[in-house]
């Protein structure tokens, strides 16, 4: 379970206001509202990466969670498969070449990220996650640079991913649907 209780973020706007919200242990939530709402936000202060202005966060502490950032962000210098690896060395590369292989990617294993298309790189950071693990997962806009295929078998990767972990998306792709959709309002900015 992961609760969000009065939680505020600013950056000299407010971006994020009085936002309460529990989510249960399992299940898919995707996180809606025009750009600038607070979705990232709001993943990046659950994933502990910003401190909220006020307001409180509660997770098991021990909880893992797994995030899938905007940007793939692998490591250059690494091929695909070794990205992988750096994040569940105690895992096979058997074990890696499978997770892959759901993506479309097994015969990219051993190139480095540029020479990937855009498409190739997000399927390749959400992968990454999958390999991980976790009992959360934070994916945001996990969807934006696939074609309807591709996008499709991220969306069924999520829906079974959720069966039993908590998994929480920010999108605009009206392709993806959950268990319930959060509505992030547009804070009022002053000048």
């Amino acid at each position: 379970m992961l609760q969000i209780e009065h939680l505020t973020k600013s950056y000299g706007a407010p971006v994020l206001k009085d936002f309460s919200y529990f989510f249960p242990e399992k299940g898919l939530f995707v996180l809606r509202g025009n750009s600038g709402s607070g979705k990232t936000t709001l993943l990046r202060l659950i994933a502990g990466l910003e401190t909220p202005d006020d307001g409180a966060i509660q997770k098991p502490d021990q909880a893992k969670i797994s995030v899938v950032f905007q940007e793939a962000r692998l490591l250059p210098f690494y091929t695909l498969l070794e990205n992988l690896m750096l994040v569940a060395p105690k895992k096979t590369k058997e074990e890696a070449l499978a997770v892959l292989e759901k993506f479309a990617l097994r015969e990219a294993a051993e190139k480095y990220p540029d020479t990937l298309s855009g498409g190739m790189k997000e399927r390749a950071a959400i992968a990454r996650s999958l390999f991980f693990g976790g009992d959360i997962f934070l994916w945001d806009e996990p969807t934006k640079e696939l074609d309807a295929g591709n996008a499709g078998l991220v969306i069924e990767e999520m829906k079974t991913l959720a069966r039993a972990h908590l998994v929480i998306c920010a999108t605009h792709d009206p392709a993806i649907r959950g268990d319930a959709e959060i509505v992030l309002p547009q804070q009022e900015k002053r000048l």
